[in-house]
């Protein structure tokens, strides 16, 4: 009796402690986000609002401001006074939440855009994709890992359907990122070989979702950078009263031409200083054997296509540029990067998604970009413009006719030329 109230005091509080935790994220939660944390969160891109769903859910269905997702990756970062945020703020009768950080590529974007079904559903959003995702591996597994957490995984495999060829691609690169090891990769790995997951399962991840979304209620306002105090705000005081798209692509250019003129790249000058300079000997041809036209990222990108029909949204798809200027210097093939491009826009087109701005061909204008790969003042500008005219005016309703052999090897490593597409396209059929 001495022995059990002895190892009562060590563990007893202990135990109680870890019960009332449980409870604490057991017992049902409501909890409301200020507006100001949904404008920060929406210009945040902080991982934490990214892979969890409280703030990002909110925003979407907010009846006052109206947020239209804009997904994308690295570029989102890129906030000069001519970003489409800062723009927004300024002319605009809309707000873009934007989800897009360096490694946000297709398939962290369909788990992001999976826990905002609802939010999605008949409407309006902006999809920023860069060729440069479609390297040989894909997205790796590190980024993958950073950009997706438990709650967005255990979200898709409640109602993950064996049946499905999507679903089931989606099982295998599940396991493909996170490894044979852990809870999450085991459900996958069932989903993939077309087994339903078990009542017990099924338990087990209603429970673990259950503690993962009270977790996110409570903390994800408090992990969120000040991008809307540092960058938005500031910016658009610095942007004329009314809208003019000429002036304000001229404008673009004079500061374009203020910021790159260090450097014979059109490089922002404190890019090519700290980032560049010091390493140009060794960048120089560095990009001669890079091929975007073969990627496991088409099938993760048909995987997204598939999530918007489901949602029925309505969607602009932008094709960003790559600094024809640096591709030149590093040797990058031209002809390699304008097929793949080319690649991608069948992918759209062919399956009904015929909203496409295509800005390949503009990254030899002046001003268009910010670095290497980056748009910026002017091309954000035409970003703008294209992003405005898409959301603020009605759309027709779309008709997608989504095909599963973009879910294929065949596709992912096919060779786009003219001939091939035209083949590839008979099949289709």
């Amino acid at each position: 009796m001495h022995n059990g109230k002895k190892l009562w005091s060590i563990f007893g509080p202990l135990i109680v402690a870890c019960l009332l935790v449980v409870l604490l994220f057991s017992l049902p939660i409501s909890k409301k986000h200020s507006a100001a944390i949904e404008h920060k969160a929406a210009v945040s891109l902080s991982p934490v609002v990214f892979k969890n769903q409280s703030i990002k859910q909110q925003a979407l269905s907010d009846k006052h401001t109206h947020y239209v997702p804009f997904f994308g990756s690295s570029e989102l970062r890129r906030m000069d006074r001519f970003h489409p945020s800062v723009m927004a703020a300024r002319y605009h009768n809309y707000t873009p939440f934007l989800f897009g950080s360096r490694g946000t590529q297709s398939l962290p974007q369909f788990f992001n855009i999976n826990s905002m079904e609802t939010q999605m559903t008949n409407n309006k959003a902006v999809y920023i994709i860069s060729p440069q995702w479609f390297t040989k591996q894909g997205v790796q597994p590190p980024a993958f890992k950073y950009y997706n957490g438990e709650l967005a995984n255990l979200n898709w495999l409640k109602t993950a359907n064996p049946h499905s060829p999507y679903d089931r691609y989606v099982a295998k690169r599940l396991v493909t990122m996170l490894g044979n090891d852990g809870t999450v990769s085991s459900y996958a790995k069932k989903i993939a070989a077309g087994k339903a997951l078990s009542s017990f399962d099924m338990g087990i991840i209603r429970f673990r979702l259950n503690l993962l979304v009270h977790e996110d209620v409570i903390f994800s306002g408090f992990q969120l950078n000040n991008n809307y105090g540092k960058h938005i705000l500031p910016n658009v005081a610095k942007l004329p009263k009314h809208y003019n798209y000429n002036r304000l692509y001229d404008d673009a250019m004079s500061e374009a031409a203020r910021q790159t003129d260090n450097n014979r790249f059109g490089i922002q000058n404190n890019f090519y200083t700290k980032r560049v300079k010091h390493n140009l000997a060794k960048t120089k041809g560095s990009q001669r054997n890079f091929d975007y036209t073969r990627s496991p990222e088409y099938g993760d990108l048909e995987v997204v296509l598939n999530q918007f029909k489901n949602t029925n949204s309505n969607v602009l798809f932008i094709i960003p540029p790559v600094n024809a200027k640096w591709e030149a210097y590093t040797g990058m093939d031209m002809d390699m990067y304008y097929r793949s491009v080319e690649k991608i826009k069948f992918q759209l087109r062919q399956q009904g998604f015929n909203h496409v701005l295509d800005l390949s061909h503009d990254g030899n204008k002046p001003g268009f970009m910010e670095d290497t790969i980056h748009i910026g003042w002017a091309g954000w500008v035409k970003v703008d413009k294209a992003a405005n005219d898409f959301i603020s005016t009605k759309q027709p309703q779309p008709h997608y006719q989504i095909n599963r052999k973009f879910l294929s090897p065949e596709w992912a490593n096919l060779n786009p030329t003219t001939d091939n597409l035209q083949k590839f396209k008979q099949q289709l059929h």
